[in-house]
C-alpha cells in the first residue's frame, strides 16, 4: 500500500511503500519442518566432533611430464630462432607454401 510522506525540509511529498507483513526474526525465517534450522539441513555433514585434518595431495604425474617438456620446448624455440636468423628471408613464411609440400590446414569455426 502506498502512503504519502511529507518531507518538511524539502517541501515535497513522497510515497512510501508499507508492507503489512508480520516481521519475524531471521532464525524464525530459517526454521523449517521439525524446528531444525535450514542451515543444518543444507550441510552435507553436520558439525564434526573433531577438528579437520589437512592432508598433502600426492604429486601429479602431469606436473612431472610438464616440467620435463618445458625445457625441451625452450630448447626447440632457441634452435628455431637460430635457424630463422641464418636462413634466407621467406623460408619460414607459413603463407608461402609450394604445391608439392604437405600442409596441415586448420579450420576454426565459431558459432
Amino acid at each position: 500500500m502506498l502512503v504519502p510522506h511529507v518531507d518538511e525540509n524539502q517541501n515535497t511529498v513522497a510515497f512510501k511503500m508499507e508492507l503489512n507483513i508480520k516481521k519475524t526474526t531471521s532464525q524464525d525465517l530459517l526454521s523449517c519442518g521439525n524446528g531444525e534450522g535450514l542451515s543444518e539441513k543444507l550441510l552435507l555433514k553436520p558439525k564434526a566432533a573433531k577438528s579437520l585434518q589437512t592432508e598433502r595431495v600426492p604429486r601429479s604425474s602431469v606436473l612431472d611430464r610438464l616440467q620435463s617438456f618445458l625445457p625441451q620446448m625452450a630448447e626447440a624455440n632457441e634452435k628455431l630462432k637460430q635457424q630463422m636468423a641464418e636462413a634466407p628471408a621467406g623460408t619460414f613464411d607459413i603463407e608461402s607454401v609450394e604445391e608439392a609440400e604437405k600442409v596441415i590446414e586448420m579450420v576454426s569455426v565459431m558459432w
